[in-house]
């Protein structure tokens, strides 16, 4: 990692330590820490409720994508994703929010963390692209609603300071990992920005 990025994610690291000293380890083993790869040490830098996951947490495999909710290769490959998960036992995959695109990117981000807090993270993830045509204030409550959250306390976690804390954590992770735009993803420790077909993803995990 170049001294200039080393130099930023120190900076941040003082701004946004309230929330990442509840991770398994902080953004200065994230940068100095060598003895686990990147990709994981990212995951045990997050709190639990920055990550959508599915698939076992000791999957032999681990694929990382940072996404926006409006960025349409990252509708198109989510199916692509949710199936690999659920077809193959040795692989989790990892949606990371990274809200690039406009403020209502952020908005829906926003509603993710919030679900995410009762562990309906990634089914309202699922919801929303599942979503046919443009999101509308409409569709975005229904997305809500068949998630399964707790509407009264999703109400209350949206107005906590934590939920804009993760984003800003891991979008700023994102972007210090080389994600300029979405999607964006880790094969396991190999970074590639831009859409990857399963089939694609699915060679780079048997070689």
């Amino acid at each position: 990692m170049r001294l200039s990025l080393r130099v930023f994610f120190i900076v941040f690291f003082f701004s946004v330590i309230s929330v990442a000293s509840k991770a398994e380890i902080t953004l200065k083993d994230l940068i100095f820490d060598d003895s686990k790869p990147y990709h994981i040490k990212i995951l045990e830098t997050l709190p639990k409720n920055a990550i959508i996951q599915v698939g076992p947490d000791n999957a032999k495999h681990t694929v990382i994508e940072f996404f926006d909710y409006f960025c349409g290769y990252c509708k198109k490959i989510h199916p692509e994703l949710i199936n690999l998960a659920n077809s193959r036992d040795d692989v989790r995959v990892v949606f990371l929010q990274h809200p690039i695109l406009n403020e209502s990117s952020n908005v829906i981000a926003r509603f993710a963390i919030a679900a995410n807090m009762q562990g309906k993270g990634i089914e309202f993830h699922n919801e929303i692209f599942s979503i046919e045509g443009s999101i509308t204030q409409e569709k975005l409550k229904e997305a809500v609603i068949k998630s399964g959250v707790n509407q009264i306390k999703f109400q209350i976690d949206l107005e906590k300071d934590e939920v804009d804390k993760l984003i800003a954590l891991s979008s700023f992770i994102a972007g210090g990992s080389g994600a300029r735009g979405t999607p964006s993803m880790f094969v396991n420790e190999f970074f590639y920005p831009g859409y990857l077909s399963k089939d694609r993803i699915e060679g780079l995990l048997n070689q």
